[in-house]
């Protein structure tokens, strides 16, 4: 049953109601009875008459006056425990790799040759992301490649991004905006004799071209890119980038799009991880370059 207390329900038995707008048992007999009897009086008068009361009568009474507080409270404990269960589980990040135009068909690390493995990553503490969520086509406007655009941009502000992997149209667009490291400031002396054959070079004297057309809101200049295998024709060429198409530990485990010549890493300027970035270069590396 469910008390209205401004109305007259008829129970069975001698039963509850309310004063102020209460029944008060009497007998097989109930009337509404107008009082200003104190509320601690009322209330404790109340709860008496409740207690000859159905159990159904009682459950009424329980939820027609504490269900907010019970809703209230089931609230604060469901999301109490999920921030707790976030705060305990969460991982720290080893490495964060964004594979723009992606597609990741394999799903898992290769076996016996993973990367938390090579470069001793505590999986149970940390993780290594392999972003492939961002899908980018500058010559479309599609929602879709709006919003990666977007998140890529948000998550280089936020230095949350150690390294950029994609097709040549992807790089050389944020390369010529200054994305990237100049590994020749990034790679050790090792490294740089190891990996010079396979670096992606850019011009800084066309990039400064563009920085001029921008700054004087030319919007019909279109810069002409020099071969980036071929520094020798470059006026200030500079390596941002190394092939890496070759390298099974990437491509057994990703396909991109838009590939056609070739896959290039790149490493973000403001990475917060360098050690451990430079220690996945090599560990893609490793297979082409003994």
């Amino acid at each position: 049953m469910v008390f209205d207390p401004g109305g007259i329900r008829q129970l069975s038995g001698p039963t509850p109601d309310f004063k102020h707008g209460r029944l008060i048992a009497r007998g097989n007999k109930q009337r509404k009875v107008e009082t200003s009897m104190p509320v601690m009086d009322e209330f404790k008068e109340e709860r008496e008459a409740l207690k000859h009361g159905t159990p159904k009568e009682k459950l009424s009474y329980f939820v027609y006056y504490y269900k907010w507080h019970v809703i209230v409270a089931a609230c604060a404990i469901i999301a109490v425990a999920v921030l707790a269960n976030q705060l305990l589980t969460r991982k720290d990040t080893a490495l964060y790799i964004a594979l723009v135009n992606g597609v990741d068909i394999t799903s898992e690390e290769p076996e016996g040759n993973s990367f938390p493995e090579y470069a001793g990553v505590d999986t149970e503490k940390s993780s290594v992301i392999y972003d492939t969520s961002m899908l980018i086509d500058f010559t479309s406007m599609q929602q879709i490649s709006i919003a990666s655009a977007q998140k890529f941009v948000v998550y280089l502000s936020a230095a949350e991004m150690d390294m950029v992997i994609s097709g040549e149209n992807i790089i050389q667009k944020y390369a010529h905006n200054g994305t990237f490291y100049d590994l020749t400031r990034f790679l050790s002396a090792e490294q740089l004799e190891k990996y010079s054959p396979y670096f992606y070079y850019i011009d800084y004297a066309v990039m400064e071209q563009i920085n001029a057309a921008q700054n004087a809101y030319d919007y019909d200049f279109i810069p002409e890119y020099p071969d980036p295998t071929k520094p020798e024709d470059m006026k200030q060429p500079v390596p941002i980038g190394i092939y890496v198409d070759g390298c099974p530990a990437l491509t057994d485990r990703f396909i991109f799009s838009n590939s056609e010549s070739g896959i290039i890493l790149s490493v973000v300027a403001n990475t917060a991880r360098p050690e451990i970035t430079s220690r996945y270069i090599d560990y893609l590396m490793k297979d082409v370059v003994r």
